[in-house]
């Protein structure tokens, strides 16, 4: 028999989404904590870190770029980054014994709001996100507290049908089985991969005092001539030259700013990848700045999101309580902002060894 289907909750307020977003960027807290249960429960998972059923969606965060879904087999959880930066989070029933679903990596090939099982009893398998043309993709589905599906991945009603609209054709969706360490999130807020499914941080990125990854000037934008290869090295400038004959120049992404407060770190994404890092300061920990995410306007000022009060904090005083000293580098990455530009201050880990389990995505 096809599992119940809970009916799809109501589309939230602004004033609850904006509850969300901080309740999002505070996650773990304890009421989400829940132990799964069931005959079919590890013995040795000693929670989710996300109740069954329950989900958050965020897209303040990070408004635009390229999107990528993760999803943790051992935590019974998955996370969508979009811009390299988590804008949902949710709980999932994955495979039952026998029917387990598999590790590694996967692309959307195929998406269907009303779908049925081919395989089993015709259950239905509302807003459909095909991951194997053998029978594993997202839909929305009951979550009993434990893996109980035939191998899909089942979510949250309301989270299915987020998920659906932003995760298109082609795009990367990494499974694993990860057991966190102790005392590190299973919630990170940067993604571990990057829209490629390659690992997204290189050492660099994460351990030098600043980083910044050298990237030529849009195609589209620059004269033949002009144009570097990928590797080679140049200088950092948000002028374009319009090619000889071109209408137009390419337009530039926006930035999407994380800066982790307990790790200490800011990281600068465009188009799903590192653009740059740095260490913050260790009075960051005090920071009394904007909260939790602002947007860059075409004033060149940041602004609250969706209406939020002004800060009443000027563009020179976010860099200076944010970064500190590092004032040239600060104005380096003040010149690549364009309006849309978001800057999120999170309290949450944006690492942990998540990451480092990404390069492999072993079960």
């Amino acid at each position: 028999m096809p599992d119940s289907l809970p009916a799809p909750r109501d589309v939230p307020s602004r004033a609850r989404r904006l509850g969300l977003m901080a309740g999002a960027l505070g996650l773990i807290v304890p009421p989400l904590l829940a132990a799964p249960r069931g005959p079919d429960r590890p013995a040795q998972r000693a929670a989710y870190p996300l109740a069954p059923g329950r989900s958050f969606w965020v897209p303040e965060l990070s408004p635009n770029g390229p999107v990528v879904a993760f999803v943790n087999l051992y935590t019974q959880h998955t996370q969508v980054y979009r811009n390299g930066i988590a804008i949902g989070y949710s709980s999932v029933s994955t495979g039952k014994p026998a029917h387990g679903t598999p590790s590694g990596l996967f692309t959307v090939l195929e998406k269907r709001r009303h779908h049925r099982s081919n395989l089993y009893s015709n259950a239905p398998m509302p807003w459909m996100i095909r991951l194997t043309w053998g029978g594993i993709a997202f839909h929305g589905g009951a979550l009993p507290g434990y893996p109980a599906s035939h191998g899909c991945i089942r979510l949250p009603m309301d989270f299915a049908a987020r998920l659906f609209s932003v995760l298109g054709y082609g795009d990367t969706v990494a499974v694993l089985r990860h057991a966190p360490g102790t005392g590190l999130s299973p919630l990170p807020t940067l993604a571990p991969i990057d829209p490629q499914g390659q690992p997204l941080l290189q050492p660099g990125m994460i351990s030098a005092p600043t980083y910044w990854r050298e990237e030529p000037a849009p195609a589209a934008s620059v004269a033949p001539a002009q144009r570097q290869s990928a590797g080679s090295p140049g200088p950092a400038s948000t002028s374009t030259t319009a090619a000889a004959g071109a209408s137009s120049p390419e337009p530039i992404a926006p930035l999407s700013l994380l800066a982790s407060l307990p790790q200490r770190r800011l990281f600068v994404m465009r188009g799903g990848r590192m653009l740059a890092s740095a260490a913050l300061p260790a009075a960051v920990s005090a920071w009394s700045g904007p909260k939790p995410v602002q947007v860059w306007a075409a004033n060149g000022q940041w602004e609250g999101a969706h209406g939020a009060a002004p800060t009443g904090l000027s563009d020179a005083q976010v860099w200076q309580q944010l970064l500190g000293g590092q004032a040239a580098w600060a104005e380096r990455l003040r010149a690549h902002l364009v309006p849309g530009s978001t800057l999120a201050i999170s309290p949450l880990p944006a690492l942990s060894d998540v990451h480092t389990a990404a390069w492999g995505l072993t079960a």
